[in-house]
């Protein structure tokens, strides 16, 4: 009886050898995925650090308005000029911060799209096609 699906022969070496190409290519998407991560990790530690830079200067310019012996208007104005430096400089950071994990969005999409794409490739060699032999056999005729 003649089968109505037409499937891959699974001991033979083209089967293993597209196995092998699934598995060179996984290890190559897993280096891009991890050079994506490394990369926005490290922007995010950076920004993380001059953030905390930031807040401790800060703060030390405030507590060194104490010391200088001035009224409480300039102290007062000071500090407000202090705050709108720190607020200033905070924006920039969460911008740059932003454009960061936007960058790293993008990566993440093309390296998505990539690998589906190869995979695709890949995996159409492999696919079983379930389409009965009678219907393949009307196509040819």
């Amino acid at each position: 009886m003649e089968s109505m699906f037409t499937t891959p022969n699974f001991l033979s070496p083209e089967f293993f050898g597209m196995f092998d190409g699934f598995r060179k290519t996984s290890t190559e998407h897993a280096k891009r995925l991890e050079s994506i991560n490394l990369k926005l990790s490290e922007t995010l530690m950076k920004k993380q650090a001059e953030i905390i830079n930031q807040a401790v200067e800060t703060g030390s310019r405030v507590a060194a308005l104490f010391s200088e012996g001035k009224a409480l208007p300039e102290i007062m104005s000071e500090q407000f000029r202090i705050a709108n430096e720190y607020g200033t400089r905070m924006f920039g950071l969460m911008q740059e911060t932003g454009n960061a994990v936007v960058d790293s969005q993008t990566g993440y999409r093309e390296w998505m799209e990539q690998g589906y794409k190869e995979f695709s490739e890949q995996f159409k060699d492999i696919a079983v096609d379930f389409t009965p032999a009678a219907a393949k056999a009307s196509r040819k005729a």
